[in-house]
């Protein structure tokens, strides 16, 4: 009988020796327990569309913004040209004036005989409200003095019209004449150009004009200017081809007090471009483990883990590998401790502390 209850004893203890165990077991690492018993917790990342800038490189040449010929609106002796080629006017400065002399005399004798008329004209008047001239003989005479008056005007205009002016603030390019030349009307007397914004020419082939809604940024680069670039500005477009089957963009630069591009200046354009790749999906490189000689990621989905087979590019993008199969952007997976996990596992994934929460403090 006591042999029998030491027995019993014995049985006991070892059954609670056997459970005390088992509890410790289940409190430990967890390793040898199923992924339903046991929450492990991970960092995980989204996975991003990639988005890349890219650029392409045009020749061109720096032009003004425009550039016109001035000419007397009359005929005459150049009296006087009051600039020289490379002067800065401003608008509105006397160019070059002509000799005046038939003018003055032409508009003097129309000038008297608008006064003689205006005088006849008044006296006609008087005799009209009166009734004593004919409707007739009254039109005549005030058709002949407004006829007279519109003839002063022209006069006088073409007074005016031998003195020439700047019609915008700019650069002297050319002077064709000197003082004393006889010149017609409409003949170029000297050359303006207005530089206060610089206009650039490009063409481009249709696979890039289709990206111009993509332009992020314009710039130019000279080659006797190292170091500096320009910005320029989209302006405009050629919406039809020319016959080389290229489009004319149209870009302009304003230039500050320290600009060194000069009308004529040949230039480097670079533009600037977004390409996306419907395909082609960035995410960080702690994310990605080998297997069998094949690239995976640990994929979260309802807070389990499975392993996901990728293909990845050769590019790499600010420390980031770009995936081009296996995943979808807004995919999240897991980053760093890669080689503790295993399938199924249950994970809670860790908040990334704010920018304000430096630490984790709060």
């Amino acid at each position: 009988m006591n042999y029998k209850i030491a027995n019993l004893r014995s049985v006991v203890y070892a059954i609670g020796i056997a459970t005390i165990l088992a509890a410790l077991t289940s409190c430990g690492s967890g390793n040898d327990t199923g992924s339903d018993t046991y929450v492990k917790l991970v960092k995980t990342a989204r996975v991003q569309q990639d988005s890349l800038v890219d650029q392409k490189q045009f020749p061109a040449t720096v032009e003004e913004n425009q550039k016109i010929n001035l000419a007397f609106r009359v005929a005459g002796p150049i009296r006087k040209i009051h600039v020289r080629e490379g002067d800065f006017v401003k608008k509105g400065q006397l160019i070059a004036e002509m000799d005046a002399r038939d003018y003055e005399v032409q508009k003097a004798a129309i000038q008297a005989q608008v006064e003689q008329l205006r005088s006849e004209y008044a006296r006609v008047q008087q005799l009209h409200q009166r009734n004593s001239l004919a409707d007739n003989d009254y039109e005549k005479m005030k058709a002949g003095k407004e006829m007279a008056e519109a003839n002063l005007k022209n006069a006088n205009d073409q007074l005016n019209d031998t003195r020439l002016y700047a019609p915008f603030s700019g650069y002297v390019a050319e002077v064709m004449f000197d003082d004393g030349a006889l010149v017609n009307h409409g003949t170029p007397i000297a050359t303006m150009i207005d530089v206060s914004k610089l206009r650039v020419e490009i063409n481009l082939p249709p696979s890039m004009f289709l990206k111009r809604d993509a332009i992020t940024k314009i710039e130019c680069t000279q080659e006797n200017i190292p170091g500096k670039t320009f910005a320029l500005t989209l302006d405009n477009y050629n919406i039809k081809a020319n016959n080389s089957g290229l489009y004319a963009i149209y870009l302009q630069h304003k230039p500050d007090a320290n600009s060194l591009l000069a009308p004529g200046m040949n230039v480097s354009v670079k533009i600037y471009y977004t390409t996306s790749f419907n395909s082609l999906l960035s995410l960080p490189a702690n994310a990605v483990f080998e297997k069998d000689n094949e690239n995976y990621v640990w994929l979260v989905e309802d807070n389990t883990i499975h392993s996901k087979k990728i293909v990845l590019s050769e590019q790499i993008r600010d420390g980031n590998l770009q995936v081009s199969y296996g995943l979808k952007a807004g995919d999240q997976v897991v980053i760093g401790g890669l080689n503790l996990l295993k399938e199924n596992d249950t994970v809670e994934v860790i908040a990334t502390p704010g920018k304000s929460n430096v630490g984790n403090l709060l």
